[in-house]
């Protein structure tokens, strides 16, 4: 097979392309080593799950995430238990994963934190505290390795803190 030499140069920007861009492939990793796509995967899989109503699935795949350090599994975890989806409710185990939750704050998660804390007796909530605490500092943004910023949320002047896993 005869190259020419239009065909070899643009085989040669091709594979340039390709080595350039493989450092920035292996920093899709997180700390923990797991790529980014089986972490991002693990939550969707677990929300996908989760509307389904296969409740099973969905606390298997957001449990997992939520202790990788997925605000959003830990959310939606904290409401499986706090609900009762699937399994009996368990308030202290929805209190702790709510507050790791909510270290990403959005209108939606501090309204939906407001109306559970009322619902729950004062007593409770002190109680709860040094366990918050605790769960915070095994599974919050910095144990976690996440990295929380302000944002304006789109439309409007409201700022929100969003919490992303980092990469390397």
């Amino acid at each position: 097979m005869k190259l020419n030499l239009s065909t070899w140069c643009k085989s040669a920007v091709v594979i340039a392309t390709l080595c350039a861009a493989a450092p920035s492939f292996a920093q899709e990793r997180t700390t923990e080593g797991m790529w980014m796509t089986e972490y991002n995967n693990m939550v969707e899989n677990g929300l996908y799950a989760l509307s389904a109503k296969n409740y099973d699935v969905a606390y298997e795949k957001l449990h997992t995430a939520a202790e990788w350090g997925s605000k959003e599994a830990q959310f939606y975890l904290a409401q499986i238990y706090l609900n009762g989806w699937g399994r009996e409710p368990d308030y202290k185990q929805g209190w702790l994963w709510l507050n790791v939750a909510l270290e990403q704050r959005s209108q939606e998660w501090r309204d939906a934190e407001r109306q559970i804390s009322r619902a729950l007796p004062e007593d409770f909530i002190k109680a709860m505290q040094p366990f918050v605490e605790q769960h915070i500092a095994t599974y919050g943004a910095d144990a976690k390795d996440l990295r929380c910023v302000k944002r304006t949320k789109i439309g409007s002047n409201i700022k929100e803190i969003m919490c992303e896993k980092r990469t390397y």
